[in-house]
């Protein structure tokens, strides 16, 4: 048997091409498919990071392939409205011996410590959240374990949430500090 190959796959040098890329390069219709990828994907990248608008809520179903590839890069979180809140998550340690104390996330140095902090800083974004519910009794259970002092071991922890709202600067540059807003979210008591 005897294989026959196109004239157009041997290159001038009697060597048979066969790379599927360079076929579809020079094919009407391979250039065709590679014009659709670039113009989906390119759609796909931009799309998303459209400001919200009624035209961008009709086409958000049209980029969810893009998300469960990883496409999509959420830049709103960045420009032009960032947070306005500074969040905090904090515990009031109440011991058996009637003394309290206020557990807070560690603090770590600035060099690679900062990587830790980042981590602890997403931790406090949601676990303080009312959906995170089933969380908050073994971080309270957590963090009586780990402060514990000469014996005498925390009887109630309270998870609080934190807050402060950020204005906008005054006219001289300096902030406006309203002070931070608390709500006790979650009590735990030891079992006796």
């Amino acid at each position: 048997m005897t294989l026959r190959i196109p004239a157009e796959v041997v290159c001038h040098h009697g060597r048979v091409d066969l790379d599927a890329h360079s076929h579809a390069l020079h094919s009407r219709f391979g250039k065709l498919r590679i014009g659709i990828v670039i113009v989906v994907g390119s759609f796909w990248i931009l799309a998303p990071n459209m400001p919200s608008s009624g035209v961008r809520s009709q086409l958000d179903s049209l980029w969810r392939p893009a998300e469960e590839i990883g496409l999509v890069q959420d830049w709103g979180v960045f420009s032009p409205n960032p947070r306005s809140q500074s969040l905090d998550v904090r515990a009031r340690l109440e011991y058996d011996d009637g003394t309290t104390e206020i557990w807070d996330v560690p603090e770590f140095d600035a060099g690679f410590g900062a990587y830790r902090s980042y981590r602890w800083h997403k931790w406090q974004e949601r676990i303080r959240l009312d959906n995170r519910e089933i969380h908050w009794k073994p971080t309270a259970a957590w963090i009586a374990e780990r402060n514990d002092r000469d014996g005498v071991e925390p009887a109630r922890i309270i998870l609080i949430r934190r807050w402060i709202d950020h204005e906008p600067l005054r006219p001289d540059g300096q902030p406006i500090n309203n002070g931070w807003n608390e709500f006790e979210f979650y009590t735990w008591e030891r079992d006796s």
